[in-house]
């Protein structure tokens, strides 16, 4: 997946699909779905390319933070696209897709580092899942979402991560009713960081991507593993998250970097510290 210059500062990143239009500027990448004439709803292509892109990127020590938007400002992602869900021959390709999706939004979850998903218009069924797979979400005003699965016959069970974000009853209500709920009504859940215009949606999310990319890769690295590892488990005979070896070792590993000392040196000398991720 060889990356071709754009501009002078700008790289663009052959995704292997014109539905993903991937760039990467100032250590923040961004991943757009570009899928409008279908409001961006989830190719086959889409669903295949992006573990790879994620992988590709996660290889590139200069980016910091990961963005994911809708092409044309009318959705995020409606859905997934139906009509890959048969083959050339006819024959059925849904267990063969729900695979790769699976393994699509596994991709994001364990992504190493931050995620942020740009929510303008409509976010429904599996937008709503990538939505979520992603560490933070801002929405712009009037954006929408919702989880047919019910009035299309679809049965959809990996409500974990819907109900984590706002809570069993509201979950419930998208998942019976299929009906679509304003960003207005979900606003106070967990479902989305922020509300905006949309007129300064983009302008959020690059501060909040700029901030994160300045911040020291390695600590960023140790507070995403810990929020994954508690988001996995359950409260009985788990003991304290701190006592994680893998969150151990991560925070040892921030205690003995180049950037803890350049983060304490910065501090006494009132100065913006300049992070290496060493």
């Amino acid at each position: 997946m060889p990356p071709t210059v754009a501009t002078s500062a700008s790289v663009q990143v052959d995704a292997g699909t014109d539905q993903l239009d991937v760039s990467v500027l100032d250590g923040i990448a961004t991943v757009v779905l570009n899928n409008p004439g279908r409001r961006n709803a989830l190719s086959r292509a889409m669903v295949r390319a992006l573990p790879s892109v994620l992988d590709h990127l996660a290889g590139d020590p200069g980016v910091r933070v990961v963005v994911v938007r809708g092409a044309g400002g009318r959705a995020f992602a409606a859905g997934v696209d139906i009509t890959d869900f048969a083959d050339t021959d006819g024959r059925s390709a849904i267990t063969t897709f729900e695979t790769e999706y699976a393994a699509m939004l596994d991709g994001v979850r364990h992504y190493g580092r931050a995620t942020i998903a740009m929510i303008e218009g409509a976010c429904v069924g599996g937008g709503v899942e990538l939505a979520l797979a992603c560490d933070l979400r801002f929405a712009a005003e009037g954006s929408t979402f919702a989880i047919p699965a019910a009035r299309l016959g679809l049965g959809y069970v990996d409500v974990e991560p819907l109900v984590a974000a706002i809570g069993a009853a509201r979950a419930a209500e998208m998942l019976f009713t299929a009906r679509s709920f304003g960003v207005a009504e979900l606003a106070t859940s967990g479902l989305v960081n922020r509300v905006v215009p949309a007129e300064q949606l983009a302008e959020v999310v690059h501060e909040a991507a700029a901030a994160i990319a300045r911040n020291a890769p390695l600590a960023l690295a140790a507070s995403k593993l810990a929020l994954s590892i508690q988001a996995g488990r359950t409260q009985a005979g788990t003991g304290a998250l701190r006592d994680d070896p893998a969150i151990r070792a991560a925070v040892a590993a921030c205690y003995a970097s180049e950037d803890f000392a350049e983060g304490q040196r910065a501090f006494l000398e009132k100065r913006a510290p300049r992070f290496t991720g060493r």
